[in-house]
This record gives C-alpha cells, sequence and structure tokens, in this order.
C-alpha cells in the first residue's frame, strides 16, 4: 500500500508523517478484527474456542468498526489540518524520508485508464472469497448434516469449532482459482507468483507455530495457574475477563494474533465455561475478544508496527503519535464502550 498511499500524499500535499496511521487505520484496526465475515485470522481464532463463524456478532462489529473508522478518520483529519496550518508539506523536513533521499515526484509514470466494464474485475477475487464464506456460514454447512464427523474413525471432530475456518479457507480457495482463470494466459506470472507466494508465507506459519508452542508450554508451568486463577478471580465476568486477558497478552507479545492464540490455548475453555454459566452470547464472546486483540498489539514494540514504519522510511519520533491514536487508544476505548453496551442490552 506504501507506494500508492506516498503518491495520493504527494498529489494532495499532506505531511508525509500520516501515511502510517493512515495505512494502519485500514489493515491493523476494523477491517482486520471488526467487520463480520472478514477471513483475517483475527477473526478465525476466536471461533475455534467459542464454536461460533467468522459472521459472529454483526451488530457488534459494525458498530464497532464504524466508530473505530470514524473517530480514527477524524482524528487523522485533525492533524492534517494542524500541521498543515504550521507550514508542513508532503516534502517538509519533518516528514522527509529517513531512508531512500528523494522525495519520488512520480514524473514519467504512465497511468493505465480501464474500461467501465473492467473495473470490475480486480475486485472479483476479493468479492468471492466473502460471498463464499457467507454462503458456506449462514446457508450451506447449516443445511448439511455433519454428526458423522463426531464418529472416532473421523477424528471426533466438533464441527461448530470448525465451521468457521473451513468457510473462509473454501472462500480463499475460491479467489484463488477465480485469480488462476482470469490470468490462465500468463502462467509464466502466475508461477512465479505461487512460488513466491509459498517462500513468504513460511515466516508467518512459523511464527504462529512457535507462538502456539509457547502458549502451550507457558500454561503448563506450576505458575500459570496462579496467573489464571488471579484473572478469573477478579469477578469482572467472562466478557470483561476475557478482554482483560487478550488484551494484555496481546501487548507482551506486540503480536494481535499471536497474543489471542496464547490466551486462548490457556483459558479459553474456562472463558467458555463462564460465559455459558453467565448467560452471554458466544457470539459476542467472540467479536469482542477480537476486538479486544487488536488494541495493545501496536505498543512501539509491535513487529508490524516496526515493519510499517522501515517500509514508509520514518520513525516513531515522526508518526507512532498518530499511529498509536488510531490503532491503540481509539481500539481500546471502542471496545471498552461496546463491552459495557454488551453487559447492559446483550449481543446484536
Amino acid at each position: 500500500m506504501y507506494p500508492l498511499a506516498r503518491e495520493l500524499f504527494r498529489v494532495a500535499d499532506i505531511p508525509r508523517r500520516l501515511i502510517p496511521a493512515t495505512i494502519a487505520l485500514g489493515i491493523f484496526t476494523f477491517t482486520m478484527t471488526a467487520l463480520p465475515g472478514s477471513p483475517q485470522v483475527q477473526n478465525i481464532i476466536p471461533g475455534q474456542f467459542f464454536g461460533t463463524g467468522s459472521f459472529a456478532g454483526p451488530g457488534i462489529g459494525l458498530l464497532g468498526g464504524a466508530l473505530i473508522f470514524g473517530f480514527g478518520l477524524l482524528w487523522l483529519e485533525y492533524r492534517r489540518t494542524v500541521l498543515i496550518r504550521k507550514g508542513e508539506t508532503f516534502d517538509s523536513p519533518e516528514s522527509a524520508r529517513v531512508i531512500g533521499g528523494s522525495s519520488d515526484d512520480g514524473a514519467g509514470n504512465q497511468v493505465t485508464t480501464l474500461e467501465p466494464a473492467n473495473r470490475l474485475i480486480p475486485f472479483l477475487p476479493l468479492l468471492t472469497v466473502f460471498a463464499v464464506n457467507f454462503a458456506c456460514t449462514l446457508l450451506i454447512f447449516p443445511a448439511l448434516d455433519w454428526s458423522y464427523l463426531e464418529d472416532e474413525k473421523f477424528g471426533g471432530v466438533g464441527f461448530d469449532e470448525r465451521a468457521g475456518l473451513w468457510a473462509v479457507l473454501l472462500g480463499i480457495i475460491a479467489g484463488v482459482l477465480l485469480l488462476l482463470a482470469l490470468n490462465a494466459r500468463n502462467f509464466a506470472t502466475l508461477w512465479t507468483g505461487c512460488v513466491d507466494g509459498a517462500k513468504r508465507s513460511m515466516l508467518p506459519i512459523f511464527s504462529t507455530a512457535s507462538e502456539v508452542g509457547y502458549g502451550a508450554v507457558v500454561a503448563s508451568v506450576a505458575a500459570f495457574a496462579v496467573v489464571r486463577d488471579s484473572v478469573f478471580g477478579l469477578g469482572v465476568g467472562a466478557l470483561w475477563t476475557s478482554v482483560f486477558s487478550v488484551s494484555i497478552t496481546a501487548g507482551l507479545t506486540g503480536s494481535s494474533s499471536g497474543g489471542m492464540t496464547i490466551a486462548l490455548n490457556a483459558l479459553g475453555d474456562d472463558l467458555r465455561t463462564m460465559a455459558e454459566q453467565e448467560g452471554i452470547s458466544m457470539e459476542a464472546m467472540h467479536r469482542l475478544t477480537a476486538m479486544a486483540a487488536g488494541g495493545l498489539d501496536t505498543l512501539p514494540h509491535s513487529g508490524a508496527v516496526v515493519t510499517l514504519l522501515i517500509v514508509c522510511g520514518l520513525t516513531h519520533r515522526q508518526s507512532y503519535k498518530d499511529l498509536g491514536v488510531v490503532t491503540l487508544v481509539v481500539p481500546v476505548i471502542v471496545v471498552v464502550a461496546l463491552v459495557g453496551l454488551v453487559s447492559v442490552v446483550g449481543a446484536f
């Protein structure tokens, strides 16, 4: 996204230092955890523990997503106005790249204009993922009998714990197949993309696997029982306990998916039992737990934050203030407000 954002900011003469926060608002917040149906892993993990799908808590997610997006955008517009009033521009020293040197004026770049009929094509794979996920979650899977999976010869699989993951996987597979079909004439490019994609997938796969293993080790030590009893001894209910434990773990690890995986692997069964005893909707548990993971995960030491700043060629001093407001302060406030609202009116 950085090359696109850089050019847009250059043309609009918006201070470059706001680019990381703008990108982060789009990828680290509401699209990652709040929007129902999102194929992001942060929206899939809770379903493995609460027996829910990726469309869980649609009302909570849509309201939370709108609030996070709205307040985040208001902050960025406010900061843009303040910086411009101070005389800061795209090429001001305060916003200059710390690597790469030049300001990239975009001269000589060719722009290809798509015909109106072709403007939808780039969005078809994404729309396919959403459509297949939606159809499987709400229409196809519920209409089928999956009870046979509980038989030992099939692994004793609980379908409710797998349905959300399977629906997203089928959606992604459908999207990939459509991409292959749309670009069948460019076999060499497709092959290169598949090879590069396979290579680059190793890091997130092993990173997530190591976090799961780390969480299992932590949960097995005697000291963890003391921590678990302390968390559940707060007496604040399942929703607050889940939000609190996931938020803290995500902050410590600097990873929303890693923190949520560790916390739910260790506490997921107990949280589900507590929620059932309190009559709390599992869909509310899913949505608010996912949203809670997308708050403290963007503390300054977060690997995603560091990577984004490196890509944009900026420093924490230049850009973290705005990035922290839109990805940390706003989401945390919204989640706290939503937990309070759901505690009063229930899931929606």
